[in-house]
């Protein structure tokens, strides 16, 4: 248990400086009348929610015996610092957690004001994603989005209750000052590593290796399914029969479908997967040799590989397996001043409930 919570605090550089609370939250899917809810909970957690994870990694990083062996490592949490565990579930917007009644009574009066938090960054999420929907209208009150995105989790009515990793293009492993303040448009995995608490890259090993089969698995199972949705995906989910609980099958026949539905992939642009991982170079070409199964990503460019110098703030883009500078065709980031804004004026195209995909290409900086 302490080898488990060591890693995972040292590799994303919490260290020192610990909050009273510390939260893990994990994510799953709660739609209803999908036999593909799988295919929306979490893909480190082989399709199922990640609440038992998240739930159990607080269990031990709470655990008295676990930090007195930490401590011998070096790595101090304070006795007044708690971790909790939490869901939050990606369709209804909403959020649980686990375990509150063991808080101490300052921490339980802090996590009363915390959730006051999560329930104002639901709100927010729940806007965000109302942009991509056609039966919400995206101007009307927070609350009353808020309210009709949790309708749409809970209707037996409903072919898109949520369009899971649709979009996915991006994976960041680094600190998240990296990307503080960028708009990602829900198109990037975001993975919090600390490389100046691994200045060797002893953990980016363990860091890495998961990335590839999960965030690459993920953005290939969406690529091939969207560039021939009938072979390599599975068609409209619309006909779809359980079989056997093991896949579907389009009415009577007997062939089990593969891939993604029509109804999960429509917004989606095939592209490869970029990861940008921030350290230097050298370290994470030694780095992804030590696995052949993880270098066979980068090295057949199933995953394209791009590495952010600290330094040097400049990019470096792995070809012919190895590290060469990269240019990016602009140095212009637009600025965004209400982001509020920008989510109503986004066109939707009624044709096929798709948001316009010229409005998908670049990030944007969002100033408050």
């Amino acid at each position: 248990m302490a080898d488990r919570v060591e890693k995972l605090l040292r590799s994303i550089g919490l260290t020192k400086d610990f909050s009273s609370l510390v939260y893990a939250i994990g994510h799953g899917s709660s739609s209803a009348n999908n036999p593909h809810h799988g295919a929306h909970d979490c893909g480190a957690c082989s399709g199922r929610p990640g609440l038992v994870n998240a739930r159990v990694f607080a269990y031990m990083a709470n655990y008295q015996p676990v930090r007195e062996l930490l401590k011998t490592r070096g790595l101090t949490i304070p006795s007044t610092t708690q971790f909790v565990g939490g869901l939050h579930d990606t369709a209804s917007d909403e959020a649980q957690f686990y375990d509150e009644s063991a808080l101490s009574d300052e921490n339980r009066a802090l996590h009363t004001q915390n959730e006051q938090l999560f329930e104002d960054a639901l709100d927010l999420d729940a806007k965000e994603r109302s942009r991509r929907f056609m039966s919400i209208d995206t101007k009307q009150s927070i609350k009353k989005i808020r309210r009709d995105i949790k309708k749409r989790s809970v209707s037996y009515y409903e072919p898109r209750p949520e369009l899971g990793h649709g979009t996915n293009a991006l994976c960041v492993v680094g600190r998240r000052s990296l990307t503080k303040h960028l708009f990602l448009d829900r198109r990037a995995f975001l993975n919090s590593y600390d490389y100046t608490s691994d200045p060797e890259g002893k953990l980016l090993l363990n860091v890495l290796m998961p990335l590839g089969s999960v965030c690459g698995g993920i953005n290939l199972e969406y690529f091939f399914s969207r560039m021939d949705n009938y072979k390599l995906g599975a068609g409209t989910k619309l006909p779809h029969n359980v079989m056997g609980l093991v896949g579907v099958a389009n009415g009577s026949d007997g062939d089990l479908r593969s891939g993604l539905p029509l109804q999960m992939i429509e917004v989606h642009d095939p592209v490869r997967l970029l990861m940008i991982v921030e350290h230097y170079p050298a370290i994470v070409n030694k780095v992804i040799r030590l696995n052949p199964e993880l270098y066979e990503w980068f090295a057949n460019e199933w995953i394209n590989l791009v590495v952010l110098h600290p330094d040097e703030g400049k990019f470096y883009s792995f070809k012919d397996e190895e590290f060469v500078p990269y240019d990016p065709l602009t140095q212009h980031v637009p600025v965004v001043h209400d982001v509020s804004h920008m989510f109503e004026s986004t066109m939707k195209m009624k044709t096929n409930h798709l948001l316009d995909a010229t409005q998908e290409n670049l990030p944007i900086h969002i100033i408050k």
